[in-house]
């Protein structure tokens, strides 16, 4: 034990202390702030844009509906209007505003005298809403930005309702009764747990941050245990070693240090986190904390650490057995395999916890740290006997390769020159 933490403190502090380590704390929140927060800031700013477009019909009233349908939605979708003290939840036009004009001049010439202002940028589109148009249920929006596929959906959505709107009014429908046959019904899904059921959708969201940090974490620091093994080997710094400390206490010591790095980085994201929960997202926090119970908290430790454990042992095989930076990105990937289609699969699994492809994901000790854990959080009734059976055979699979590994690691890491083929590799485990 005396060896293995010698081995451990100085893989952990040599990570620690580098400016890799620095920039990478930093970097990876910058990162997932910018992927997230940054495309939502341009949105917004993309909504302070005027835009002017033309409705083209023969017929006045459809015209003036569609105006009107596209003017009551921008009003709606202004920050801070509310109805009845709530937030509207009807879409509208949220990536532009636009000054909308009407024109009867449905003839050719009018066309073509339109598409040339939109392409001298004169004007930002064009509906073109004719009779033979609306029969077809197919309007024609010409257009620069036909890339904005968001806004011009949007638009498409409003258009719809106007059209149906006006259907409905040639109908004889009073305009009372039109407002109520078209209002939408939101269907809530109710837990039977009541008020103290998490909302779904920041469970959702929670469990996929707690799943893609583990992830992360788990291939990130998995791999660099395996870099740290190949670094020393081709420097020939191993022989040294060896003469003070045994295989074992040599591959225990780099999988401790390098994951007690990765534990000291989900700790300062976490302290982070909190800290700025005590801010910003004060109004959130009731719902964060029904979410991110003690037990769900103690289940993703659990299951962190024995996957860690678990791909840290096989990549410290893997450093063992290759001689080359190469030759190991190669191995990593057959080894990281399992882990990035639990990954792939997790939504299915989130939206059917109790699916064969859940139960089969959960108890696979190769994808059970994330299966399982996701399993955990989005289904709290799951039945007991699952999660101490995907644990035990986690247990019982980690002590398999700490024992399969360990006999790769004692022959491979003074292995040079040769890739080691699969028969090399029986013989290694045989007669180590």
């Amino acid at each position: 034990m005396h060896n293995i933490f010698i081995i451990a403190r100085r893989e952990y502090l040599e990570r620690v202390r580098s400016r890799a380590f620095v920039i990478m704390t930093f970097f990876i929140p910058l990162l997932i702030l910018g992927v997230t927060v940054l495309p939502s800031m341009l949105m917004l700013r993309g909504t302070k844009e005027t835009k002017r477009m033309v409705i083209v019909s023969p017929d006045r009233d459809t015209a003036e509906m569609i105006r009107s349908r596209i003017e009551q939605r921008q009003e709606e979708q202004k920050p801070g209007q509310q109805e009845d003290g709530a937030q509207v939840k009807r879409g509208g036009l949220s990536a532009a505003h636009y000054t909308v004009e009407v024109s009867t001049d449905a003839s050719e010439a009018s066309r073509t005298a339109l598409t040339e202002k939109v392409n001298k940028k004169e004007l930002d589109g064009f509906l073109w809403a004719t009779p033979e148009a609306v029969s077809a249920r197919k309007l024609s929006f010409v257009t620069r930005d036909t890339s904005s596929f968001i806004e011009n959906g949007i638009l498409g959505q409003t258009v719809s309702d106007a059209l149906r709107r006006h259907a409905l009014k040639s109908k004889g429908l009073k305009e009372d009764d039109i407002e109520a046959a078209l209002q939408p019904v939101d269907v809530e899904a109710e837990s039977p747990l009541g008020k103290n059921a998490p909302n779904p959708q920041v469970m959702t969201i929670a469990t996929m941050v707690m799943v893609m940090i583990m992830y992360m974490t788990v291939l990130l620091y998995g791999v660099g245990v395996m870099r740290s093994i190949l670094e020393e080997k081709t420097s020939r710094i191993m022989e040294v070693m060896l003469s003070t400390a045994t295989s074992k206490e040599m591959m225990a010591g780099k999988i401790l240090g390098v994951g007690a790095v990765g534990l000291t980085q989900v700790g300062i994201w976490a302290a982070a986190g909190s800290v700025y929960a005590a801010g910003p997202l004060i109004a959130a926090r009731a719902m964060i904390k029904n979410v991110l119970s003690p037990s769900l908290l103690i289940y993703f430790a659990v299951f962190f650490l024995l996957g860690y454990v678990l791909y840290s042992t096989l990549c410290a095989a893997v450093g063992s057995m290759v001689n080359s930076e190469q030759e190991a990105q190669q191995m990593q990937f057959l080894v990281m395999m399992p882990m990035i289609l639990a990954v792939i699969f997790i939504f299915n699994i989130f939206q059917h916890p109790n699916s064969p492809i859940a139960l089969f994901g959960s108890l696979f000790p190769f994808t059970s740290p994330l299966v399982m854990f996701g399993r955990v959080a989005m289904q709290p009734d799951i039945p007991w006997w699952q999660i101490a059976l995907s644990i035990a055979l986690l247990l019982a699979t980690i002590y398999a390769m700490v024992w399969l590994c360990g006999r790769i690691y004692r022959i491979g890491i003074l292995m040079y020159g040769k890739k080691p083929t699969l028969p090399e590799i029986i013989k290694w485990i045989k007669y180590a």
